[in-house]
C-alpha cells in the first residue's frame, strides 16, 4: 500500500501543470477541452476560443494589496500637502512649510476630506475648526457663514448693523413665511367708485392726438401690440361719454392706456401736468385691478386688460401678481383659439391680425415670467400653429428663447440632463440670442439716423440699451449652464464671466442715460423693475461667487458700482425690499469676509496654479460629497450635478424671490 502511494505521488509530480482552464465554449457545451490556444474543438466549430478570468482562491496577500497601500500613502501625502496650502491660505502669518513641519496627527487628517473639491477656501474660526462655508453652496450659505463667523468675533461697532441685517436676511431666506408676516407694509383696501376722478378731457384729447401722430415711437408701437390705437380711443370715448354703462374692464383699459400715453408724452414734452395725469390714471388702474372677478368672460378686451395689469404689476415689483394676470390672459387666449391658425376672409383679416399680435404679446411676457419665477409655462410651443416668422418683434423672439432656456436648461428635466446634452442645447440657444443682440446693437446705432421729416424718438436708443441689458443677462444665464473645462476653480466659463461683466458695464451706461432724462424721474424706477426684476438678472450672482472664490477685488468693485447705481434719491416707504438694499447688503457681506481673510490670500497665482494642477491630475474637481461619502454617481464625467448648477439656480431663485416680497432685513 505504501509503495502504491509513493507511485501515485511520483506520477502527480511528473504530470505537467495545467496552463489554463477549459475554454468558455467547451465548458458551455460540456465537452473535453485540450486547453490549446485555440483548442481543437473551437477550431473544428470555427468559433472564437475565449477564456474568462477566474477569481483567485488564494488567501495570502498578493501584490494588489501592496498597490493599494502605495496609493493610500500617496493620497496621505497629497492630503498633507493640500492641508498645508489651505492653512497658508486661511491663517494670517502662518509659518512656511520649511519652518513648520506638519505631521498627520497635527492636521487631524480625515481621508474623506482629501477628495473634497479644492475650490473650497473656507473661513475657519480656529485651527482645526469646522468649515463654515462650502463654495458649492453658493451665496445663501456664504451669507450665513459670514454672519455666524463674524458674530463670534470682536467686530467693529460699524459692522454690528450689517451683521444684524445679515442675520435677518438669512432668516428670510431659510424661513420666509414668518419674515413676511413681520412686514409693516399692508396692502391698502380698494374701494369701488362709480365715477373715479379722471384727467381733464382736453388733456386726454391732446394726448390721444399726439399718440396718433407718433405711431412709430417705441412705446406707442409697444402698446399697440396689445390693442390697436383706434380700439383704445373708442374705449376712452366710452368712459368719458358714458351714454351706456361701461364695464370694469373698460375702466382698466382706458386708465392703463392713458397712463402710458401721458408718461411717454412727459418724456418728450416735459409737461408737469401730464405727469400728474399719468399718476392719477395709475391710481385708478391699481384700484380697479383687484376688483376683477376670478372668472372672467373670454374676450379680446379682457385679455388686453389682464396684459396691461401684468405690465403694471411688473412695474410695481410684484412678479407673482404679474404671473396671475398673465396666466389668466394666456388661458383666455387659448380658450378663444388665438394660438391656432384659422382660415379667414378679407373682412376678418384686421381683427384676426390684432388677435394674433395680442397673443404673441401675452406669449412673450408669459415666457419671461416663467423663467423669472422658475415655473412651467402655461403655453406649450407644440400647441401653437401660428407661423413663427423671422420678422417677429424682438420681444416675441426673446420670449421664445426665455421659454426654451427654462424648459431645456433650468427646469427639473433640464437640470437632470447629461452635461454634454445640456451644453449642446445651451450653445444653440446662445447662438440664437447673439443674433438677437446683434440686431439690438444695430438698432441702437441706427437710432441717430432717424428721418429728419418726422419728429425723432428721443428714447429709442435708451429703450434699446435697456433691451440689450436684459438680453446680455439672459446670455450669461445660458452660458452658466455650459460645464467648464476639467479643473476649473469656479465652474463658470471665461465666456460667461466676460458676458456678465459686459452686462454690468452696459447697465452703468444705461443708468447714466436714464439719469439724464430730467422730464421723467420715474424712468430709472421703470428700468430697474423691467431689466433687473422682470428678467432673472444673474450677472451679479455669477460675479459675486467668483469674486469671493478667487478674491477678485476688481469684480467686487464692479459689484459695488452696480449696487450704488441702484440707490434711489428717495426710497418710497413701500419699497422695503428695494434691490439696492439687498445687493448692498451682499456686497457688505463680501467686504466683511475679505476683511477677515485678506491677509491669507497669496499675492501671486502660484498656489492657484498648484491647486489647479492637483485637481487636474487626480480629477478631484468632479467629486461631490453626500453625507461625508463620495457619490459614485457624481464621479461620472457627465454627472448632472457636476458643477452644482442646481444649487446655483436655486440660490438665484431665492434671492430674486425676496425682491417680490415685503420682507424686512
Amino acid at each position: 500500500m505504501e509503495s502504491r502511494r509513493e507511485d501515485v505521488g511520483k506520477r502527480a509530480e511528473a504530470r505537467p501543470a495545467i496552463a489554463r482552464r477549459s475554454c468558455d465554449q467547451c465548458r458551455t457545451r460540456k465537452i473535453g477541452c485540450d486547453r490549446g490556444l485555440p483548442c481543437s474543438n473551437c477550431v473544428t466549430a470555427r468559433v472564437d476560443c475565449t477564456h474568462s478570468a477566474v477569481a483567485s482562491n488564494a488567501k495570502t496577500p498578493r501584490q494588489r494589496v501592496l498597490i493599494s497601500a502605495k496609493y493610500e500613502q500617496k493620497i496621505d501625502d497629497i492630503a498633507r500637502d493640500v492641508g498645508g496650502i489651505k492653512l497658508l491660505l486661511q491663517v494670517p502669518n502662518a509659518p512656511s512649510a520649511e519652518k513648520w513641519p506638519v505631521t498627520r496627527s497635527q492636521w487631524n487628517f480625515n481621508p474623506v476630506e482629501s477628495v473634497k473639491p479644492l475650490i473650497q477656501c473656507q473661513s475657519i474660526s480656529a485651527l482645526g475648526g469646522e468649515p463654515l462655508w462650502d463654495h458649492s453652496a453658493q451665496i445663501v450659505d456664504f451669507v450665513k457663514a459670514v454672519s455666524e463667523d463674524r458674530s463670534s468675533r470682536d467686530v467693529r461697532p460699524e459692522s454690528s448693523e450689517v451683521l444684524s441685517s445679515l442675520r435677518k436676511l438669512v432668516q428670510a431666506l431659510e424661513d420666509p413665511i414668518p419674515a413676511r408676516g413681520s412686514s409693516v407694509h399692508r396692502a391698502k383696501p380698494t374701494t369701488q367708485q362709480d365715477n373715479p376722478p379722471m384727467p381733464p378731457l382736453e388733456a386726454v384729447v391732446a394726448a390721444l392726438r399726439w399718440a396718433k401722430d407718433h405711431t412709430t415711437f417705441t412705446r406707442i408701437v409697444w402698446i399697440s401690440q396689445v390693442l390697436p390705437l383706434q380700439n383704445f380711443t373708442e374705449i376712452c370715448r366710452k368712459v368719458y361719454f358714458a351714454a351706456d354703462e361701461y364695464s370694469e374692464v373698460d375702466l382698466i383699459l382706458a386708465n392703463a392706456y392713458l397712463s402710458y400715453i401721458f408718461a411717454e408724452h412727459v418724456v418728450v414734452s416735459g409737461l408737469q401736468d401730464y405727469r400728474e395725469y399719468c399718476q392719477l390714471c395709475r391710481e385708478n388702474l391699481e384700484d380697479a385691478l383687484p376688483r376683477l372677478p376670478l372668472l372672467l368672460p373670454a374676450s379680446t378686451e379682457v385679455i388686453a386688460a389682464l396684459t396691461l395689469g401684468t405690465f403694471n404689476a411688473v412695474e410695481n415689483s410684484k412678479a407673482k401678481v404679474a404671473w396671475k394676470f398673465i396666466s389668466a390672459a394666456s388661458d383666455l387666449c387659448q380658450t378663444l383659439g388665438y394660438h391656432r391658425l384659422r382660415s379667414q376672409n378679407e373682412h376678418d383679416k384686421p381683427s384676426r391680425a390684432a388677435q394674433e399680435r395680442l397673443f404673441w404679446t401675452v406669449y412673450a411676457f408669459e415666457k419671461g415670467l416663467s423663467l423669472r419665477l422658475g415655473r412651467s409655462s402655461n403655453i406649450r410651443d407644440a400647441e401653437i400653429t401660428l407661423p413663427f416668422v423671422a420678422d417677429m418683434p424682438r420681444s416675441v423672439r426673446l420670449g421664445r428663447i426665455n421659454g426654451m432656456v427654462y424648459d431645456q436648461l433650468y427646469s427639473p428635466a433640464g437640470l437632470s440632463r447629461l452635461a454634454d446634452e445640456r451644453s449642446h442645447m445651451a450653445e444653440i440657444l446662445a447662438g440664437d440670442l447673439r443674433e438677437l443682440i446683434k440686431e439690438t446693437r444695430a438698432d441702437i446705432s441706427s437710432a441717430s439716423d432717424q428721418p429728419s421729416d418726422n419728429e425723432p424718438d428721443p428714447m429709442r436708443a435708451t429703450y434699446s440699451q435697456c433691451d440689450l441689458v436684459c438680453q446680455s443677462s439672459l446670455l450669461a444665464l445660458i452660458l452658466r449652464a455650459i460645464p467648464t473645462a476639467q479643473g476649473s476653480l469656479t465652474g463658470v466659463s471665461d465666456d460667461c464671466v466676460v458676458v456678465a461683466r459686459h452686462a454690468l458695464d452696459m447697465h452703468e451706461r444705461c443708468m447714466k442715460d436714464l439719469g439724464d432724462c430730467k422730464n421723467d424721474p420715474f424712468m430709472v424706477t421703470k428700468y430697474i423693475n423691467w431689466a433687473i426684476l422682470y428678467c432673472p438678472f444673474v450677472p451679479f450672482s455669477i460675479l459675486f461667487t467668483r469674486a469671493v472664490q478667487l478674491s477678485d477685488m476688481a469684480d467686487l468693485d464692479r459689484l459695488d458700482r452696480f449696487e450704488n447705481s441702484l440707490q434711489p434719491s428717495l426710497i418710497p416707504p413701500e419699497a422695503i425690499t428695494h434691490p439696492y438694499r439687498l445687493y448692498k447688503l451682499l456686497c457688505q457681506a463680501a467686504r466683511l469676509y475679505f476683511d477677515l481673510n485678506a491677509p491669507s490670500w497669496p499675492t501671486d497665482q502660484t498656489i492657484s496654479h498648484t491647486l489647479t494642477g492637483i485637481s487636474n491630475e487626480f480629477d478631484l474637481s468632479h467629486s461631490v460629497m453626500e453625507g461625508g461619502v463620495i457619490s459614485d454617481e457624481s464621479l461620472k464625467p457627465n454627472s448632472p450635478q457636476m458643477y452644482g448648477l442646481y444649487d446655483w439656480w436655486h440660490d438665484s431663485q431665492q434671492i430674486m424671490g425676496l425682491l417680490s416680497e415685503d420682507i424686512m432685513f
